[in-house]
């Protein structure tokens, strides 16, 4: 692991549960050495991505906000898909969510609300199980075979239980059929319906998926669904065509 790469990762350490850190707890969390920690705390300080906060401990730094800022308003897969899911939460009433993967990570990038006000535990940006949750295996779903056996060799945990066979049949299904659709995997009475989405030429892997309540659910026609997720993903494929 290069050295850039364990600094980045002090990143990760701070959580909502966990939101600040001493030198001294960062380095015995992480296995690093204190005068190493030291001197990436001071390079992530003078970034803007921590700063200090009281009794020598930091938090996350303003300038993560500034690039937030940035990738939602350059990044060409957030730009290209806007429109054509927010017209689609409009349309149909429903949740529209937008997630892809990198570095074994699944995250929502972009959430357009619908009607219902849900509840939901997973919000944009934050990291979603690996294998839980239609978003996700649709997600996994446009892995080639090597990626996705490195992604499950290397997230043993998050595929605890499950037989790697397994698992490969459920995606090749759901490639197969083009949609995938889970009850209540991450969220009590939540119904989840993504499709894979992938763009080779902007080496995109994602998905893009309806959250609805069981209720509202019962109510639809899941093929319908499908067809409208997929109208919706050729629309983001001819804007991506012609962005920028």
């Amino acid at each position: 692991m290069s050295s850039l790469t364990k600094m980045l990762n002090v990143l990760d350490l701070f959580t909502p549960e966990h939101p600040s850190w001493t030198i001294e707890e960062m380095a015995e969390h992480l296995g690093y050495a204190v005068p190493t920690m030291y001197r990436y705390a001071r390079e992530l300080n003078n970034a803007g991505l921590l700063r200090h906060s009281s009794g020598a401990r930091y938090v996350l730094g303003s300038r993560i906000i500034e690039l937030d800022y940035q990738i939602r308003n350059i990044d060409p897969l957030i730009q290209a898909s806007s429109q054509a899911m927010r017209s689609l939460a409009e349309k149909s009433g429903s949740d529209v969510v937008l997630g892809t993967i990198y570095a074994d990570r699944i995250i929502t990038i972009s959430h357009f609300f619908g009607e219902e006000n849900l509840k939901i535990s997973y919000v944009r940006g934050k990291r979603m199980p690996l294998y839980r949750g239609a978003l996700s295996k649709s997600v996994l779903a446009t892995l080639s075979r090597p990626q996705l056996r490195k992604v499950v060799t290397d997230n043993a945990e998050a595929f605890a239980g499950q037989v790697p066979e397994t698992v490969q049949e459920e995606l090749r299904e759901i490639r197969k059929k083009g949609y995938c659709i889970t009850f209540s995997e991450l969220n009590q009475g939540v119904v989840g319906i993504a499709i894979p989405y992938q763009n080779k030429a902007h080496q995109i892997n994602a998905a893009l998926g309806f959250i609805v309540s069981d209720k509202r659910y019962s109510l639809m026609e899941a093929g319908k669904a499908v067809a409208e997720l997929q109208n919706c993903a050729e629309e983001i494929d001819f804007a991506l065509r012609h962005y920028g």
